[in-house]
C-alpha cells in the first residue's frame, strides 16, 4: 500500500492533539533525491521550517512508514518545545519518541526498506574527499557545497574532523 502525504498529515495532526502542539504551520514534502536518510526535520534559528519525508518511505511497510514520520515529529516536538535548544538524538529527543511512540533510536534497519531504497543506496559514490594531512577519506554521491568550495580551492574555510587540518582533495571516482 502506498502511503500519501495526506497520511502524514492526518498522523501529524492525531499527534497534536496527543502532545498539545500546533504543527500545521509545517511544510511536508516528499524528497525523491534521498538516499540514505528516510527523512529530516529543518530547523531555522529557533523555528522549526518543515518536516521532509523520503519517497521510499512512502511505500515501505507500515511499522517502517509510522515510525519514520513519528521520528522527525518528535525531532520537531521538542523544537517546538525548547525552540533555543539543541536536542539531536539526545534523551529529550528519545523521551519525546515514546510519547508519539516511534523507536527511540537514531537509525532504521536498511533490512526492513522497499527494494528501491536499496537500490538507490547502492547507488555507486561519485567523488571522494581525501584530508591531505591525515588521510581521512568521505565518500559522496552527488556533488555537495562543500565539494564545490575545496575544488576551487577554498578549503581553508573548512577543517578536518580528525586532525583539524585545512588541505584537502577531491577526485571524480
Amino acid at each position: 500500500m502506498r502511503h500519501t502525504i495526506e497520511d502524514v498529515r492526518r498522523e501529524y495532526d492525531r499527534l497534536d492533539a496527543l502532545c498539545g502542539v500546533e504543527t500545521r504551520g509545517l511544510s511536508l514534502r516528499v524528497s525523491t533525491r534521498a538516499k540514505k536518510r528516510l527523512g529530516s526535520c529543518k530547523y531555522t534559528g529557533n523555528r522549526v521550517e518543515g518536516i521532509t519525508i523520503s519517497d521510499f518511505v512512502l511505500d515501505a511497510p507500515d511499522e517502517v512508514f509510522y515510525d519514520t514520520i513519528r521520528h522527525e515529529y518528535a525531532h520537531a516536538l521538542v523544537k517546538l518545545r525548547r525552540p533555543r535548544e539543541r536536542h539531536g538524538h539526545d534523551a529529550l529527543w528519545k523521551a519525546a519518541c515514546v510519547e508519539v511512540g516511534c523507536a527511540p533510536e537514531r537509525c532504521c534497519d536498511p533490512s526492513v526498506l522497499p527494494e528501491s531504497a536499496r537500490a538507490r543506496r547502492a547507488e555507486p559514490d561519485r567523488y571522494l574527499l581525501r584530508c591531505l594531512v591525515c588521510g581521512a577519506e568521505w565518500r559522496y554521491k552527488r556533488q555537495t557545497k562543500l565539494l564545490r568550495l575545496v575544488a576551487r580551492g577554498g578549503s581553508r574555510r573548512c577543517s578536518c574532523p580528525y586532525c583539524k587540518g585545512h588541505r584537502f582533495s577531491v577526485e571524480c571516482l
